[in-house]
């Protein structure tokens, strides 16, 4: 049974961006326009069409090889395949990652049977919207492609790999204007009208709405890593304690320099004299 209030679960919502997993997964559900719109900005194709659109979408390996989970996995009505990953952390936007995420997407492409020339109609594009340059060249979007290196003319594999850095937010253009929606929680605050169209109608859900369910999603992670957070937190403070515990004995000891002191313990000098003024 739920710990968390309706209104208490709406007011969690609140603080959340579309950086945040939970909320994330919440917006683009079943969010066509959204996505869209997304695509058209970060791939500057204002024609795109998205026909389809999963979120949290798993892609099976072949026998017993890794499985993908897709943030935001869509297809357009040109048939390419498209793959929308929020990272935070920059480890999980690694370029390995994107390869993987990427040979994954062609595997479930081709039915058996089907010629690999298909792939020229089905391709597919990775991309990675990041807390910050993970790849840094200081530059807001990557566009990567095979390119044949003794003369540098491109591949042309269908294969495409994208990374955008959400903390490049400049208002002149429409992709800044997009990653400052990304990471703002406050509908008021966003720049582009359908994201906040969007949001406005998930932070202001009412009751009943089919939202609801992905609420009670949203608490049952969210205590679940709270308690693992509690845990980590706990022996932190334990060890805090402990160092400040043999800290204070050296100070009423009254042979060691304080700056020693708080060498041994691993503390801050400035800690280390509020102790012994008894703070």
């Amino acid at each position: 049974m739920s710990r968390l209030t309706y209104e208490e679960k709406i007011a969690a919502l609140q603080p959340l961006t579309l950086m945040d997993d939970f909320y994330m997964r919440l917006f683009f559900k079943n969010n066509i326009p959204c996505v869209e719109f997304v695509l058209r900005i970060i791939l500057c194709k204002k024609d795109l069409a998205v026909k389809s659109v999963e979120v949290q979408y798993v892609l099976k390996g072949q026998d017993n090889s890794r499985y993908v989970r897709l943030d935001v996995y869509a297809v357009d009505s040109e048939n390419r395949h498209y793959d929308i990953e929020i990272q935070n952390d920059s480890s999980g936007a690694s370029p390995y990652r994107a390869r993987y995420n990427s040979a994954a997407i062609d595997m479930n492409i081709l039915e058996t049977g089907e010629p690999y020339s298909l792939l020229k109609e089905r391709e597919s594009i990775v991309i990675f919207i990041t807390a910050n340059d993970v790849l840094g060249y200081g530059e807001p979007v990557y566009f990567i492609d095979r390119v044949i290196l003794s003369n540098g003319k491109p591949f042309n594999d269908g294969s495409h790999i994208v990374y955008v850095d959400s903390s490049k937010q400049n208002t002149d253009t429409d992709l800044g204007k997009l990653m400052h929606d990304f990471r703002c929680s406050r509908v008021e605050d966003m720049l582009c009208p359908v994201l906040a169209k969007s949001a406005a109608a998930i932070k202001g859900t009412k009751k009943g709405d089919d939202n609801m369910g992905v609420l009670d999603e949203m608490e049952l992670e969210a205590e679940a890593r709270g308690e693992a957070r509690g845990k980590v937190i706990g022996q932190a403070i334990g060890e805090t304690i402990a160092r400040e515990n043999i800290a204070y004995n050296l100070i009423h000891a009254g042979k060691i320099a304080l700056a020693e002191i708080a060498e041994m313990c691993g503390m801050t000098l400035q800690r280390v004299e509020e102790l012994a003024a008894g703070v």
